[in-house]
């Protein structure tokens, strides 16, 4: 491995861990809320199961909105410009702030008849209905976060969103925990109270996000803001709208597959609500390695160093598939800890666990693969060609599997296998369109590739 290549891949490190350490925490605050809750019972379990994938969805979208402005910053910080990371800073707020502030009144006009058609448990619907209720407020905090976590990263200040998180995650567990039992005088709220624990402490992190932004002295947030103008926004949406349609097809997948879930028995849908939130921390550890080789990537395409992307690359993919084994080792070690973990589960609930553990063991040696080859295409402004791949595998061949599978009530195996049938449909297209990007990118003459390792170097 040559100098260049092992800085980059240092510098992807870098970005990586604190990038990694914020998924952690990201899953932990429904982790929280899950094992905090765990003990009201499996009616209490199901509907966050409900809600989160609901909330989920819209979540999704902010940060798939984000992702794609975050993708844009990168260039600007590699082309060092900073009025144009100010101005799409601002442009991301008025994206994400004002198509969150439409869902939110959508999703609390349309929440009651959307839980009835959804599951037909009136306890499940009820309490999944208080915990919504509370976190629609929570997603405009949220979506003003993400514009701001986007904008950090983007600049390679990822450490910022991290203390963040910590500053967020032992406040909405005290919150919580007082809440949903009614500790210290408190009125015991059960699931509603875990919610306005999250968004109590989404709002206090939103609120060090601000202080640490204002400390950026040399981002001009104001002139970019009055210089703002309709056709600079919608060249902005254009940009990352296949980005965001991406990600919000992801999303309404995945909140699918959690509806057509909660058709299963309430023991079945319990084991799935509680392993998803696992799998999906896991997922996100290892998909910061792939979120910091886009970043890396986009910063080269601001700097016009493209023929260093091949390489680094080649050396990112070795190192998330040895991340992915590694990642294979430890659901192997979860599966033995569940008891532990959740000491007092139905029986039936943990027969229902022991049948999906082969299952979410291997999930995590495809997807890994994929998550590498999906953010670097997405970098290189293949966002459409990603987007073709994701919807062909889920929409036309993973759902209407699952629905009839749980439409004929399949064996568990069957339909919880649906994920990791998905995940391997997509390893083939997109390492085949990948290699395809990268061989366009290989340097015309040794005297370009000289001045990039020059310019990389000092």
């Amino acid at each position: 491995m040559n100098f260049v290549s092992k800085s980059n891949l240092i510098k992807n490190v870098s970005l990586a861990w604190p990038l990694a350490l914020n998924a952690i925490l990201v899953q932990s605050m429904v982790l929280v809320d899950l094992m905090l809750i765990a003990n009201l019972g499996e009616v209490s379990v199901a509907a966050l199961g409900l809600a989160s994938a609901i909330l989920a969805f819209f979540v999704g979208t902010q940060y798939a909105l984000a992702n794609g402005t975050q993708l844009i910053l990168a260039r600007a910080v590699g082309a060092n410009d900073p009025r144009a990371m100010a101005s799409s800073l601002v442009i991301g707020w008025l994206i994400n702030g004002g198509l969150t502030l439409i869902t939110s009144v959508v999703l609390l006009f349309s929440l009651d008849g959307l839980l009835n058609w959804l599951v037909d448990d009136p306890l499940v619907a009820e309490q999944a209905c208080r915990y919504l209720q509370v976190s629609a407020c929570m997603l405009l905090v949220s979506s003003l976060a993400q514009v701001m976590i986007a904008f950090f990263n983007g600049s390679g200040q990822t450490r910022v969103p991290l203390y963040g998180y910590l500053i967020e995650i032992p406040v909405n567990i005290l919150i919580s925990l007082v809440l949903i039992y009614g500790y210290l005088g408190f009125p015991e709220l059960g699931l509603r109270g875990a919610a306005i624990g999250s968004l109590v402490a989404v709002s206090i992190r939103f609120g060090y996000l601000v202080w640490q932004l204002r400390r950026q002295g040399n981002l001009p947030i104001m002139a970019s803001r009055k210089a703002l103008n309709v056709s600079v926004v919608v060249a902005h949406f254009h940009e990352i709208s296949p980005i965001a349609a991406n990600f919000i097809t992801l999303a309404s997948g995945v909140m699918l597959h959690q509806m057509l879930f909660a058709q299963l028995d309430v023991y079945s849908f319990a084991a799935i609500t509680l392993v998803m939130p696992w799998m999906q921390m896991g997922a996100q550890f290892v998909t910061s390695w792939a979120l910091a080789t886009s970043i890396n990537i986009s910063q080269f395409r601001g700097r016009h160093q493209t023929h260093l992307i091949a390489d680094f690359v080649e050396q990112a993919v070795r190192i998330i598939l040895l991340l992915g084994v590694a990642l294979c080792l430890v659901f192997v070690a979860f599966g033995e800890l569940l008891p532990i973990i959740y000491p007092r589960l139905d029986e039936q609930t943990q027969q229902a666990l022991a049948v999906i553990a082969p299952i979410y063991i291997l999930i995590p040696l495809v997807r890994t693969y994929n998550g590498l080859c999906g953010h670097s295409l997405r970098a290189l402004g293949q966002s459409v060609k990603v987007l073709q791949i994701h919807f062909v595998t889920q929409w036309i061949i993973g759902i209407p599997y699952l629905a009839l599978v749980v439409y004929f009530q399949g064996p568990l195996w069957a339909v919880f296998g649906s994920i990791l049938l998905e995940e391997c449909l997509k390893v083939h297209s997109f390492r085949k369109h990948l290699k395809r990007e990268l061989a366009l990118l290989t340097p015309l003459d040794s005297e370009n590739n000289k001045e990039g390792e020059d310019s990389v170097s000092s």
